[in-house]
């Protein structure tokens, strides 16, 4: 399959390193600032061998480009960010630097964002305004787009708008810098996983040495802790991130099939959109079939489970009411070993919280890749798409928000697609009655609702049978008590076991509440489908679209409030 070889080829889930510093480092401390460098990126390849390392730099004079010399020498795969088109910014290089700026650019994946609209290219062409919104644009993307952001920097904070402390301050405050003011998009006070800096302190042309305290060359771990800024380890609620997306690498190689992923739609795509959507299906496959063959998991454990439930409770009815029935006893610690057996399974495994995790990944890319195919922009200039995942930032799914950083810089750095595939988009996405999410939710909310009142109907006849097998263990005499008395005790117990043990899966997989789920969101699809026809405008569509793909993020957000409510047995999805 194309989309598996892609996968393969880019390497999962990279590790992304985003590279800010200043241009002037002194020549002397050079070899001091490769040396330290270069020790960061081997920590990090050891620690973490099954995540590549991606360098994400703009390959700007001093420290852009000694970081990326270094990380191509340690056999890194760079990606280089321009701050606008490849012909504008090279007017920042001349002489050697710019034999040097067109020798790393030479086979490496290029990103050359866009100007803003509005902004012509004569204006940022010059020095002024216009390009130094260029620049802060690309602080926020790098920012934005980085898992970890290494800081060649004096440790001095600046005001220059685009500069490294700006960039820093962007990063780990989630402030949104513009040209011409600075802003907040949203408040958060709480620890996420996207504030981390490793510091390496340089000196300066222009100024000097680094600030007190600071020595040269000697990297820190830098966050927004306000006890402990600077550590020399990795904190822990990194970490946990870092190897929540090392293991879905981990299980993405070990898949031996993908019959069970269910591909996105359209199956061809403009050759533009294909650049920009490929990464976010690739790996939407990944998760769509991780996430489908731990559902499988838990619902076998769910299932062995609670059959073997029934199965010990009918043993030991049928070793105390029966007579020569003593070998019942040994079906009845069998099935209780099977319980064991499977709870114990389950929770060393972790099946339940991976499927929790990869179902959730796999509907966030869906979002992801029909905003991006679409061209849906968020309302602020400076905001992405991963943005809008769980702005209450869970930090247990923050690996999740990270894959979404790396599958959207192709998207988050291109321009916009044209009219053709945003409507590939609305019939990919949305659909009709039968197609599309439309037609999923449609199909599914009938099939939730059916599963449902069979539900209701099986414990209904459980418990009338089992208060007709006791009515007729009352008033039965004679022969007929002494022929039927222990088969009737034998119904009375088994049949309220039977339909506590439905009542309990229909509760552990939410079966009533996926009702009210699937019609809530069929209903929203419904909408959109009639909003959209009705739309009188290119940019009304972009909006009912942006505000589809928060509805379904927000209705994710439920979904994994109620499997934490409720984990599966042997469970440690939620520790």
């Amino acid at each position: 399959m194309v989309l598996e070889a892609h996968l393969s080829s880019h390497g999962c889930v990279p590790l992304i390193v985003g590279v800010t510093g200043h241009r002037d480092i002194v020549a002397e401390e050079r070899p001091v600032l490769e040396a330290s460098v270069q020790r960061f990126i081997a920590a990090l390849q050891a620690q973490f061998p099954n995540l590549p390392l991606l360098v994400l730099t703009s390959i700007a004079e001093g420290a852009d480009t000694l970081v990326a010399e270094v990380a191509i020498r340690s056999g890194c795969q760079v990606q280089i960010v321009l701050p606008m088109p490849l012909d504008l910014f090279a007017t920042d290089f001349e002489g050697d630097a710019l034999v040097k700026f067109h020798s790393l650019m030479a086979g490496q994946d290029v990103i050359e964002l866009p100007v803003q609209e509005g902004v012509s290219d004569e204006a940022v062409s010059q020095s002024g305004h216009a390009r130094d919104g260029q620049y802060v644009r690309l602080g926020s993307f790098l920012a934005a787009h980085s898992h970890i952001l290494l800081a060649l920097w004096d440790g001095q904070y600046q005001p220059a708008l685009g500069g490294t402390s700006q960039v820093i301050h962007i990063h780990q405050r989630d402030i949104s810098a513009m040209a011409d003011t600075t802003e907040r998009s949203r408040l958060d006070i709480r620890d996420d996983e996207s504030d981390l800096v490793y510091h390496i302190p340089c000196s300066r042309k222009s100024s000097g040495t680094p600030a007190h305290g600071l020595k040269p060359g000697e990297g820190r771990w830098f966050t927004r802790d306000d006890t402990a800024p600077r550590v020399t380890e990795l904190p822990l609620r990194y970490l946990s991130v870092f190897e929540r997306a090392q293991e879905f690498n981990q299980d993405v190689c070990a898949l031996k099939t993908w019959r069970d992923a269910t591909d996105l739609q359209p199956d061809v795509l403009p050759a533009a959109a294909e650049s920009r959507c490929a990464d976010i299906r690739a790996l939407f496959l990944a998760a769509d079939a991780l996430g489908r063959r731990f559902q499988k998991r838990v619902l076998w454990s769910l299932r062995l489970t609670l059959t073997s439930v029934v199965g010990a409770g009918l043993s030991f009815i049928l070793y105390a009411d029966f007579a020569d029935q003593d070998y019942m006893i040994w079906g009845y610690l069998l099935f209780v070993a099977l319980t064991l057996v499977s709870y114990l399974l389950a929770g060393r495994r972790q099946w339940h919280r991976r499927y929790v995790d990869y179902r959730v990944l796999a509907e966030a890319l869906r979002v992801q890749f029909y905003w991006a195919l679409s061209g849906v922009e968020m309302t602020h200039p400076h905001r992405f798409s991963h943005d809008s995942f769980f702005q209450g930032r869970d930090l247990q799914l923050g690996w999740i928000r990270n894959v979404m950083r790396f599958t959207g810089l192709q998207s988050d750095g291109g321009p916009r697609p044209d009219a053709t595939a945003l409507m590939q988009a609305v019939d990919g996405w949305v659909g009709d009655e039968n197609r599309g999410q439309f037609g999923y939710f449609r199909q599914k909310a009938e099939e939730k609702l059916k599963t449902h009142r069979l539900t209701q109907k099986l414990i209904t006849l459980c418990f009338s049978l089992g208060v007709t097998a006791a009515a007729v263990l009352a008033f039965a005499v004679g022969e007929l008590a002494t022929l039927t008395g222990n088969l009737l005790v034998a119904l009375m117990g088994v049949l309220p076991i039977t339909a506590a043990v439905r009542q309990t899966y229909a509760h552990r997989t939410a079966e009533r509440e996926l009702v009210a789920q699937f019609a809530n969101m069929r209903t929203v699809f419904e909408n959109a489908h009639r909003m959209i026809a009705g739309a009188r405008t290119r940019e009304e569509q972009l909006q009912i679209l942006r505000d589809l793909g928060e509805a379904a993020l927000s209705e994710q957000a439920q979904w994994v409030v109620r499997q934490r409510e409720r984990p599966l047995p042997g469970s440690d999805a939620m520790a």
